[in-house]
């Protein structure tokens, strides 16, 4: 089997982004949990819906109207749909199987460019770290 570097390489810048946001994100709500053991929670309790939400598992066609718009509000749908476009680009599969598997984030009938879901993807990451740099500066 022969690996497609510009996949690879694809994936793998995405995935970073994605560890920075969530790290960021983690770090925001550290600062604000007295104790270790509620942070846990709490992230499971964030971060956990947010995975099952983002389409990761599953494709997102056909959510009825409150789940596609909490998909929609979700950041992590931002990260898995240029992942998974990816992915399909490099597969042999019919065109009706990629839409189906594959239908991509929409607003309002536009389909976001992958460009855009990493941008979303960088800015919430951005605006999460310096959340977080302005707590940890306001405890000390």
């Amino acid at each position: 089997m022969r690996y497609d570097p510009v996949l690879l390489l694809g994936l793998f810048g995405l995935m970073l982004l994605l560890a920075f946001t969530i790290t960021a994100f983690g770090g925001m709500v550290a600062f604000r949990v007295k104790q270790i053991e509620t942070f846990t929670v709490v992230m499971q309790m964030l971060v956990m819906p947010m995975f099952f939400l983002s389409g990761a598992l599953y494709p997102v066609t056909g959510l009825p109207t409150w789940l596609e718009v909490l998909n929609r509000l979700n950041p992590l749908t931002y990260a898995v749909d240029p992942m998974r476009r990816l992915v399909f680009n490099h597969l042999d599969v019919s065109e009706a199987a990629g839409q189906t598997l594959d239908p991509g984030v929409t607003w309002w009938g536009w389909h976001l460019p992958w460009a855009v879901e990493a941008g979303i993807v960088l800015l919430l990451g951005l605006a999460m770290l310096t959340i977080a740099i302005w707590q940890f500066n306001r405890s000390e």
